[in-house]
């Protein structure tokens, strides 16, 4: 077995434990066929997610939910992967969500827009209050690289948002790079948007779910990469 597949074994056990501790459930309730082009050629292979819903009184619920994907790329030998575990509280007008995710490939936007990287290890935190139609928050990510040089990469981004026809964000990342960005989702999640201006360069992220199909279409584009892909969910 390669250096490479012996340390995305250890990063998916790890991934593993970590959303056994997230989670009880490990009945999968969804699974989906991703096929798409990116960085690393045509990909394709196989996602699954479970996720648990349960209400907090009259004006709160709990969401708990494990979920990942496993994928050949075609010009790679090495398998792609990203596995992760949340749970999401909102409570009156605070909320609050909580991931901790493994793979070799950056934490996805939207669905599966995948650009490999180092395997690694990370958490996504995130704090929110909402005030009617206009809210602010707090999302902060943190990973720490499986190679020689054992990188960490840490993200904060305060944010606002506004819900009108959807969920419009507006947010700064400060951490190991400067940026500024802006998302939108629709109220039924039809139609989501995700534009990042980054010390790399520009990112454009846009997700279609057909409504009348179980199929879900991403297009994206990352510096000077382009990317889109299916996901058929049976």
């Amino acid at each position: 077995m390669h250096a490479g597949s012996r340390i995305l074994l250890i990063i998916c056990t790890i991934g593993i434990i970590a959303l056994g501790s997230v989670t009880q459930v490990w009945a999968f309730e969804a699974e989906d066929l991703p096929f798409g082009f990116g960085p690393e050629g045509w990909q394709a292979g196989l996602g699954l997610s479970q996720e648990t819903i349960r209400s907090l009184g009259l004006f709160g619920y709990e969401k708990t939910g494990i979920g990942g994907y496993l994928t050949l790329p075609g010009m790679s030998e090495e398998p792609s992967s990203w596995f992760a575990g949340h749970k999401q509280v909102f409570m009156g007008n605070i909320g609050y969500k909580l991931e901790l995710f493994a793979g070799n490939t950056k934490r996805p936007i939207f669905s599966t827009f995948m650009t490999s990287v180092d395997p690694h290890v990370g958490a996504y935190g995130e704090v929110s209050r909402m005030y009617g139609q206009v809210g602010h928050g707090i999302a902060g990510t943190a990973q720490l690289f499986v190679n020689e040089l054992e990188q960490f990469e840490y993200s904060i981004s305060p944010y606002i948002q506004f819900t009108r026809q959807g969920i419009w964000r507006f947010s700064v990342s400060l951490g190991s790079a400067f940026g500024l960005g802006m998302s939108y989702a629709e109220s039924s999640e039809r139609i989501m948007l995700d534009i990042m201006l980054v010390n790399e360069g520009l990112s454009f992220h846009v997700l279609f779910s057909l409504t009348e199909l179980p199929v879900k279409l991403g297009v994206g584009m990352t510096r000077d990469q382009m990317q889109a892909f299916v996901r058929y969910q049976f």
